[in-house]
């Protein structure tokens, strides 16, 4: 214990001296900070989304079996009675009429029916929301158990959207695109931790002198890149397969689904649309974003001479990544606002805001063009980076690579 002082000391001393210290303490709130701001402005655009969504006027007609809505309501909101459901129902189909709401004799034990004509995942809200609008003013009308239903907004809806005069439900085109954005989630998760040591073993170790005199600098990292790209693809194919078989197993296995309380697979499975476009485009987003994610985390791996103090930047990198999950909501507004377009085309932010609007269906073909492009020299550019920076880092041990040196520099002896 005589020298535990000493140590103290310079272990403290040593970690206050290096910016990077300071760096993460810093850095990190304010990514958060921002993050917490797009949130907050994600929110109040949703918030005001959903109240234009609820003044929108549109064509539909109500049969009301509780005989609770006042007419004077329906008309003073451009809408129609009807006493014939069926009929109604075909209107929708035949795109004569936006949408038709039924309304049960018994709000407590039935449900509210909407059916309506498709717009997109985010405008097809306003159907519920003009519904929620005209029970609220109903309410002073209504009987008395009813009353409590509507007061306390504990009715029960059962939406159905037509397209194209068929029966339209978009969860089943998510499912293919959605694929991709889990699957890119996934390996950047559990293989980011390889990027980022594949650089600093060999420095941490000191045998990267070793090392070089039998491979090229550029050769070493360009094969470290492309082994973590097939480590993914490992990655995938066995998710992928484990995914089929447990599919498999949990449909022909008894009740097991309905012990674990599964949806019916066996309604779900047929019903998914595999749309080529949606799927290339996807899967070349993926690639190229999985390429340019890995490119950035070696180039920081190599930059830094331990795996330690690369981890005070490899922390702000991944929560960057995931930036666009603290303001879901803002993906689902009608029309791309200034933070989707910023978080679609920035490096970080833009694979999975490219794959979570593909997913959602409101990602233009010239926007995934761009992204796409965007992407692939991102990834280009980050690679280019990685060999950069390891061709000159590679033997510096004890201290992290200048950035200016590295390109003022031509050429390493």
């Amino acid at each position: 214990m005589y020298n535990l002082g000493t140590v103290l000391k310079f272990e403290v001393f040593r970690a206050l001296k290096k910016p990077t210290f300071w760096a993460a303490i810093f850095a990190i709130p304010l990514i958060y900070g921002v993050i917490f701001g797009f949130s907050a402005i994600s929110n109040a655009q949703t918030r005001e989304n959903q109240e234009k969504l609820a003044k929108e006027t549109f064509s539909f007609d109500i049969q009301d079996e509780s005989s609770m809505i006042s007419k004077d309501i329906i008309t003073g909101m451009k809408g129609n009675v009807s006493k014939n459901k069926a009929a109604s129902i075909a209107k929708v189909k035949d795109q004569k009429i936006d949408a038709f709401y039924f309304i049960p004799k018994d709000l407590v034990h039935e449900k509210v029916e909407i059916y309506a004509k498709n717009v997109n995942i985010n405008e097809n809200a306003k159907y519920s929301a003009v519904l929620k609008s005209i029970l609220k003013n109903s309410s002073a009308k209504a009987t008395s158990a009813n009353q409590l239903v509507l007061i306390n907004e504990t009715y029960k809806t059962e939406q159905t959207i037509f397209k194209n005069g068929q029966k339209y439900e978009q969860i089943y085109e998510m499912i293919a695109p959605g694929i991709f954005l889990f699957v890119f989630y996934f390996i950047t998760v559990f293989l980011s931790n390889r990027m980022l040591t594949s650089t600093t073993e060999e420095k941490e170790n000191r045998v990267t002198e070793i090392i070089l005199t039998s491979i090229s600098a550029r050769t070493l990292i360009l094969g470290k890149i492309i082994s973590i790209i097939v480590l993914g693809i490992v990655q995938i194919l066995t998710l992928l397969l484990t995914g089929v078989v447990m599919l498999f197993l949990i449909s022909n296995v008894g009740d097991l689904a309905k012990n674990i309380n599964l949806p019916d697979l066996s309604t779900i499975l047929p019903n998914i649309r595999w749309e080529f476009g949606a799927i290339a485009i996807s899967a070349i987003i993926l690639i190229a974003g999985f390429m340019m994610v890995t490119g950035f985390i070696v180039a920081l791996g190599a930059m830094m001479p331990t795996a330690q103090e690369a981890s005070n930047y490899f922390g702000m990198i991944i929560m960057t990544l995931m930036a666009p999950l603290f303001v879901l909501p803002s993906f689902f507004v009608n029309e791309p606002n200034e933070i989707v377009i910023f978080l679609s085309y920035f490096p970080l932010t833009s694979p999975i805001s490219l794959l979570l609007r593909n997913m959602l269906g409101t990602l233009s073909f010239s926007e995934a063009l761009v992204g796409i492009l965007l992407l692939i020299i991102f990834a280009i550019v980050a690679i280019w980076l990685a060999v950069r920076i390891f061709r000159f880092g590679t033997i510096a041990y004890g201290s992290k690579i200048n950035l200016k040196s590295i390109f003022s520099k031509k050429k390493i002896a």
